[in-house]
């Protein structure tokens, strides 16, 4: 029996989606500009921060943006290693620049799920392992993203003691993280047995069986990660590739005067990706303003200055990004419609999977041998 429900394409609930980001982004405009918003003279001051900056750091942060992205396919790379060997900028720079240029103009991350399609049907292969492996870049960023995080929490001078401890369990937390990645990829079926366990009270049966069928999918693409050089490897470019972004913000906040050590740097990094991973609106506008101004003021009273390093930075990648990105994406003489109907039938074939797999249990108990069937 054909399933009946209707497969959900990616423009399902899209202005929804873009309601929420568009609030949330607003929210953090409306936050970033909470100390200055009334001043009468506030445009005024902003364009002399603009005009007193030092733009001689343009041409650097535009090489460093590039340098940032092509770790990124580099990494990728090796992520993809067990089902291709792909060159990094003819195979996959392409689709990386794609799918992050488009994250800056669609709502919810869009971009990646173009990137992951658009390379499957490139390098014909499974999109489901390519998904796996664009998972597999989130885990490690984060863990890099954190670490970051923590390194300038613990040792910037000037922040009140209970930052320090929020930074001590969010240590915690990391390690916590990377234990957990350590026993999924060494271990796997342990780990599977162990999350049965722990959340079998928690999760109602439905919801763990999705969750277990997901960790144990996911499990065919880490053969990648059984080899601990390869292992190395891949972190090693993770931390390169946030350090690199680190350094754009170092760079911005030098641009305008304001107090760069690498260690504030560090923070501020941390918390605009954290940021970017929340719903907001294309392009994260409003988010990575309010990530400068929840660290910043820290360290100094001059809150227009650092809205107008926050646009600076945000603006400059986000223009050579999405320009790069619309460049690739030109060259493949692919559609958006034609990457929507790419991930519709990939979704009609995985729930048809699903239901056959469903179905075959209780084939295997209707049809004993020996017993007529009706």
């Amino acid at each position: 029996m054909a399933s009946s429900s209707t497969p959900t394409p990616l423009h399902h609930n899209r202005w929804l989606h873009l309601a929420v980001g568009l609030t949330v982004s607003i929210g953090c405009l409306w936050f970033a500009t909470r100390e200055f918003r009334d001043d009468p003279q506030a445009f005024s001051k902003a364009g002399d921060a603009f005009a007193r900056a030092d733009y001689r750091t343009l041409p650097l942060i535009m090489i460093a943006t590039a340098v940032f992205y092509w770790f990124k396919a580099c990494r990728w790379r090796l992520l993809l290693k067990p089902i291709g060997d792909f060159r990094t900028l003819r195979d996959l720079y392409p689709y990386v620049m794609i799918g992050f240029g488009f994250n800056n103009l669609l709502p919810v991350h869009m971009g990646e799920v173009m990137r992951a399609f658009m390379f499957a049907k490139h390098a014909h292969v499974k999109v489901s392992a390519v998904v796996t492996s664009v998972v597999l870049e989130r885990i490690f960023d984060s863990v890099s993203v954190l670490t970051l995080l923590c390194f300038g929490l613990a040792f910037v001078p000037g922040l009140p003691p209970k930052i320090r401890t929020t930074t001590m369990v969010l240590a915690i937390c990391v390690a916590c993280l990377v234990l957990a990645l350590v026993m999924y990829v060494l271990w796997t079926q342990k780990f599977i047995a162990m999350v049965t366990v722990v959340l079998s009270r928690i999760l109602s049966p439905r919801l763990l069986g999705k969750l277990t069928g997901v960790l144990e999918s996911g499990a065919t693409g880490l053969a990648a990660l059984k080899d601990p050089r390869l292992v190395a490897a891949i972190l090693a470019l993770s931390m390169g590739n946030w350090v690199i972004n680190g350094m754009v913000i170092h760079m911005a906040l030098w641009s305008f005067g304001l107090p760069n050590s690498l260690l504030i740097s560090c923070i501020v990094l941390g918390l605009t990706a954290i940021g970017a991973a929340f719903p907001s609106a294309p392009g994260y506008f409003g988010v990575i303003q309010a990530c400068f101004m929840a660290v910043l003021p820290f360290f100094t009273d001059d809150e227009l200055g650092i809205f107008a390093a926050s646009i600076y930075y945000h603006l400059t990648e986000y223009v050579i990004v999405t320009l790069i990105g619309l460049y690739y994406f030109n060259t493949t003489g692919i559609t958006l419609a034609e990457v929507e109907l790419e991930a519709k039938a990939e979704q009609v074939k995985a729930e048809q999977a699903k239901a056959a797999a469903e179905a075959e249990p209780e084939s295997a108990v209707g049809n004993v041998p020996g017993e007529k069937v009706s």
